[in-house]
């Protein structure tokens, strides 16, 4: 539902989760989401912040940057690049894309897919330069 942008349906389905495993960051974390993106801010910062986790990392970062709470999303940005390193470079630009960065955004997309071969094949196709690491 949540990738389907049916936010209401996946908000109901991730509190059923909530409901029956209390202990899942990731549950909370995507409730939260998703209330983020219906624009319920406050009700996303209340369910991201229940449960540390690098999920909530992820979902304060984008929450707090859009009540303007810039410095203290920029933190757990930080915390969540030293948790995560560059393994989570495709949420890394999820966060960016959301802070309207979009540049930053799509050099990390970049990084997230540099080694998959059907990029690899699009850039060929688009008769990129090859990459010199």
């Amino acid at each position: 539902m949540y990738s389907a942008r049916r936010y209401g349906e996946a908000a109901r389905a991730y509190e059923a989760s909530v409901s029956l495993n209390p202990d899942s960051p990731y549950a909370r974390a995507f409730n939260g989401l998703t209330e983020y993106l219906q624009g319920n801010l406050q009700r996303a910062s209340e369910l991201c912040e229940a449960r540390p986790s690098a999920w909530s990392d992820l979902c304060l970062a984008v929450t707090y940057q859009k009540l303007g709470r810039h410095v203290e999303a920029r933190a757990l940005l930080d915390n969540y690049r030293n948790t995560m390193g560059d393994a989570a470079a495709y949420q890394y630009a999820e966060i960016y894309a959301q802070w309207g960065d979009l540049p930053t955004a799509l050099d990390w997309l970049e990084k997230a897919l540099r080694n998959e071969p059907r990029f690899q094949a699009i850039e060929r196709a688009l008769k990129f330069p090859e990459k010199q690491d």
